[in-house]
């Protein structure tokens, strides 16, 4: 009988469900009478809000069902694989696996949930820290990669597990759509969006850590980078139980007013972000753009909240931003703890020698290293394609008290002016109750970034310094201020400002000295040299062509400077050996005929096979897109099976492959041959001017033999374009390409 009656109260507990679906009527019956974790929409229609999203939704309402996979100890500190159930959607119960750890033996403990970001997994290693540091840790894996099986040598049965629905990092996630049963409303909903359903999993890993017997349920914090920042603002913004939130590299926002900015963005939860909040943000981030960073804090109903800028990085912190995280996370969940108050930053117009002056005004309630003061003319508004290589001068302020000053030089007042000020606080020795594990000496806090338009900068009259120099860096005081400076590795943004303008024939020319005999890599964009030098202490100069410079994968040198797009610079050294004493780098302009008679004739110095030369891609003086060598990547259509497609050059739409010809050949000559699917346009260019054009070729075009002019050539360039379908990236070969 009783098994007769649990069977009957299922089915019609399905029934309900399933009739819930269809009416979408407004559900008000609580978790206990209610199969699924989130109620019916009303009225069958889209939330048009975020707050209608999660209306109705309580994540405290279930069980969690926790599952303890594993347990292991490293370092005192307790781990523990654990699975927990998210939720029922669709009548089918979903998992999250996770690693639990706590420091062994420690009760009363504020408590963290750590969300990785794409193509990441659960971290012991964080989890690790945070107990060195007095915390208790959940970290999901919500991407339910196999790595997290494999690393941690778990079963099966520990992975995450979504169900009937998907919220994995795939496509279609990041939408609102419904257009597959993995979506779990049949109209256009934010619970149909990956981060909705990852936000859900984060507010129950809030109550699993609430459970645990060495918690304090009242001192939970969420801490997540990338998608997990955007992850951790949304957590913040809809769950009041959170206390402090370190969102990493986001977000991302979307503002054009559609259905998943206004329900499913971490932009439309902002003014529901109450909690401390530090946002982790480096000046190129390419995910949370600085300007999208100041955006978020003018719509956060939160008026603590800080910003802690690693200065030249993408997507990348360093220590003392790593350090400010763990400071953060104790002042706002530990008793006793403190964090400066944000610094104010302002620019004005000096009148006298007509160039604006910041001035930054510091909490000097923890000791005061320095103050670092950045700008930018490369400040454009969200979108902008080169926001990675933006280029930070640095301005060094002068201190006046708890004030610190400084003027700017601009090279013009045609762009926006960007600034910030990073402050770096000395780390002290707290003991125990505030370890902190970055190895660094200071930790930062960074004031908001101000921006001014160019017409506010020609109205207040500012005097432009307009002289070009040919000097990169001089390597004089304070030089790594303008480098990312890691271990036998230096690297700038600084061919990308506009007083070194980058000459078209010229070389570059590093002055240095080396105590003993070394070598110094250097790299220009994806192209590298290695050049050595000899022990003493006699400064030295390398001269370096581009030509000099190899591209990493290919192996084919730069053709010129100006085939590269704002590249990011480096120089390094061999590990182990001494560092150099870099003296200058800067460029020297030749004359064009210098300049050419240095020039590599790869294809002049081939072997020619009857009269012909081979075109591979070591000849090729640039490449541009994607290619494979080893010749496996073509596959043609039945009809065009004869062909032998691994004899020349497969590459990848949209490509570019240029050859130095130097007016030494006549004649061109391939066969193009299109993959299986391809919708492309095969095109000959012969020094800037197109001088063939195919029809457009899809999989069933036949293979078609081609012969170009190219008498006096002295730049060849083979293109392969998309054909008018829209889809880029079909798989072409010229197939035996030549050259008389």
């Amino acid at each position: 009988m009783r098994v007769y009656l649990l069977t009957a109260f299922i089915a019609l507990a399905w029934v309900l469900y399933v009739d819930a679906e269809d009416q979408r009527t407004e559900g008000s019956a609580s978790f206990d009478t209610q199969i699924e974790s989130l109620p019916p929409l009303k009225n069958r229609q889209s939330p048009q809000t975020v707050e209608e999203a999660w209306a109705g939704y309580d994540p405290q309402a279930e069980s969690l069902d926790v599952e303890v996979i594993k347990e292991w100890e490293k370092e005192r500190v307790v781990l523990r694989a654990v699975r927990y159930r998210i939720g029922i959607f669709k009548g089918q119960k979903y998992w999250m696996g996770a690693l639990y750890c706590f420091p062994k033996g420690a009760m009363n403990l504020p408590a963290i949930v750590q969300i990785h970001g794409g193509g990441g997994i659960a971290s012991e290693k964080m989890c690790v820290d945070n107990a060195k540091r007095g915390y208790a840790t959940i970290s999901l894996n919500w991407r339910a990669d196999d790595r997290y099986l494999k690393t941690y040598d778990l079963p099966e049965t520990a992975q995450t597990d979504w169900g009937a629905v998907e919220g994995r990092q795939v496509n279609g996630t990041r939408d609102v759509k419904s257009e597959s049963d993995e979506h779990f409303d049949p109209v256009p909903s934010a619970r149909n969006n990956g981060y909705f359903l990852r936000t859900l999993a984060a507010r129950r890993a809030l109550t699993f850590l609430q459970q645990q017997s060495e918690v304090d349920r009242d001192r939970l914090g969420v801490d997540g980078f990338s998608m997990g920042g955007v992850i951790t603002f949304m957590t913040a913004a809809m769950d009041d139980r959170v206390k402090a939130a370190v969102p990493w590299w986001a977000p991302p926002l979307l503002l054009d007013g559609s259905l998943k900015g206004r329900t499913a963005s971490a932009n439309a939860c902002a003014k529901h972000i109450q909690c401390p909040t530090l946002i982790m943000a480096p000046s190129n981030d390419f995910h949370g753009k600085v300007e999208d960073v100041a955006w978020m804090i003018d719509h956060m109903s939160s008026k603590d909240v800080r910003i802690a800028r690693s200065v030249h990085f993408n997507h990348k912190n360093d220590a003392r931003s790593m350090a400010a995280r763990e400071m953060w996370l104790d002042a706002k969940l530990k008793e006793g703890c403190s964090f400066p108050a944000q610094p104010e930053i302002r620019i004005d117009f000096n009148a006298t020698d007509q160039r604006p002056e910041v001035t930054v005004i510091v909490d000097n309630s923890m000791p005061v290293a320095h103050v670092d003061i950045f700008y930018t003319r490369d400040g454009k508004v969200s979108g902008y394609p080169e926001l990675r290589t933006r280029y930070w001068q640095y301005a060094k302020p002068q201190r006046q008290g708890e004030t610190y000053l400084a003027s700017l030089d601009l090279f013009d007042v045609d762009e926006p002016l960007w600034v910030f000020a990073n402050v770096y606080y000395v780390l002290e020795n707290f003991g125990e109750t505030r370890a902190i594990t970055q190895a660094s000496e200071t930790f930062t806090v960074t004031t908001r970034l101000v921006a001014l338009s160019a017409e506010t900068l020609a109205d207040a009259g500012i005097r432009k310094q307009s002289k070009t120099t040919e000097v990169i860096e001089s390597f004089g005081e304070d030089w790594e201020k303008e480098w990312v400076v890691t271990v036998r590795k230096w690297e700038s943004h600084k061919l990308n400002q506009a007083r070194v303008p980058m000459p078209q024939y010229g070389k570059l020319v590093l002055d240095l000295q080396s105590d003993t005999d070394n070598s110094v890599t250097v790299e220009v964009g994806d192209y590298r040299g290695v050049f050595n030098l000899e022990g003493g202490t006699v400064t030295q100069r390398i001269e370096i062509f581009p030509f000099d410079l190899k591209e990493r994968k290919s192996a084919s040198p730069l053709l010129n400077w100006s085939a590269l797009k704002r590249p990011m610079i480096g120089l390094a050294t061999h590990r182990g050996m001494p560092e150099p004493s870099f003296k200058k780098f800067a460029w020297q302009t030749i004359a064009e005929a210098e300049f050419m008679d240095n020039r590599p004739f790869q294809v002049g110095d081939a072997e020619k096979v009857n009269g012909d030369v081979n075109l591979t891609f070591a000849l090729a003086d640039h490449i541009e897109g994607r290619f494979d060598s080893e010749g496996k990547s073509v596959k043609v259509q039945e009809s065009n099976s004869a062909v032998d497609v691994n004899i020349g050059l497969q590459v990848h739409s949209h490509s570019e492959l240029t050859y130095f010809l130097n007016g030494k050949f006549s004649t061109f000559s391939a066969t193009l041959i299109p993959c299986f699917q391809a919708s492309v346009t095969f095109e000959v260019h012969a020094d800037g001017k197109r001088v063939f054009e195919s029809e457009s070729s899809v999989g069933k075009t036949q293979p078609e033999e081609i012969q170009v002019n190219v008498s006096g050539t002295q730049l060849l360039k083979l293109v392969v374009t998309d054909g008018g379908n829209g889809w880029a990236g079909d798989w072409v070969t010229w197939g035996k390409p030549s050259l008389r």
